[in-house]
């Protein structure tokens, strides 16, 4: 047991010392350019917000969600999508690393490969993400009159984190593929922007043939089966299970892509060999 916490406290550790790296590298690399980026960050999705808020407007309701709905939902999607990818940007980079025997050098040490690509190059630039989730949030529970009491917050808030790990697990799920293919990047993007981009409407909105996929590449469970939940928009039985569903979820999908790595590594050879 002792042995196990201490591997934990040391797995933090690591996590802390590359965040503070990341984060050095990122502010002394791009000076102003980092706080312009960040803004520039802002402003994009800030115009999807105002797209999104005018054209649903418009039409009073879609999918039984009004546009501030809509909106709260988008931004629980925006803070989940930037807390689950914050770690996985060396994963997008596979193909090259399998394809150049690159992958080696992440094998030979004696720390697991796994941990190595997740604390490897931790994304900073995601607190812009972060920021305006936040007060998008805020901004559009004081435009619906919402008034929340601490479960519903709690609720929000595991509902979120639930939906990190659904989102980071679908960004990363197929990239093993890599290990039979050898190029995995073509299913990885449709699965990680693609895809993405329905957690901005309700699924109601769509046909059973695309909605019915989005319950198995689980994206449903991101905002939308959560906002059920906090807007009372059903009385089925299974609705008060819905942040424990969501957390199963997000547990199954990132040990389906722990098996489905495992599985694929004993079958890497180096370029050479």
């Amino acid at each position: 047991m002792e042995v196990r916490l201490s591997k934990i406290r040391w797995f933090f550790k690591l996590c802390g010392m590359t965040l503070s790296m990341c984060w050095r590298g990122y502010i002394n690399y791009l000076g102003w350019s980092a706080l312009v980026h960040g803004i520039g960050l802002i402003v994009g999705y800030l115009g999807d917000f105002t797209v999104l808020f005018v054209m649903i407007h418009n039409f009073s309701y879609i999918g039984g969600f009004t546009a501030a709905e809509v909106c709260l939902m988008y931004a629980m999607s925006l803070i989940a999508y930037a807390l689950g990818n914050i770690h996985t940007r060396k994963f997008w980079e596979i193909d090259a690393l399998v394809q150049r025997g690159e992958l080696d050098q992440y094998l030979v040490r004696p720390v697991s490969p796994l941990l190595q690509l997740f604390v490897w190059d931790i994304q900073v630039g995601y607190v812009s993400h972060l920021i305006l989730g936040c007060a998008s949030i805020i901004l559009m529970k004081s435009i619906l009159g919402l008034t929340w009491g601490l479960g519903h917050w709690l609720v929000l808030i595991s509902c979120i984190l639930s939906g990190s790990l659904i989102m980071g697990g679908i960004s990363i799920i197929a990239t093993p593929l890599v290990f039979w293919w050898g190029r995995s990047d073509s299913i990885v993007s449709f699965l990680r922007w693609d895809l993405r981009d329905t957690t901005k409407y309700p699924m109601s909105i769509f046909p059973d043939y695309i909605r019915r996929p989005l319950y198995v590449i689980p994206y449903a469970f991101v905002s939308y089966l959560p906002c059920i939940y906090l807007f009372e928009k059903s009385t089925e039985p299974y609705v008060p299970w819905i942040p424990l569903i969501t957390m199963s979820v997000g547990v199954a999908i990132n040990a389906l892509f722990w098996v489905f790595w495992r599985i694929g590594l004993r079958r890497y050879n180096s370029a050479g060999g």
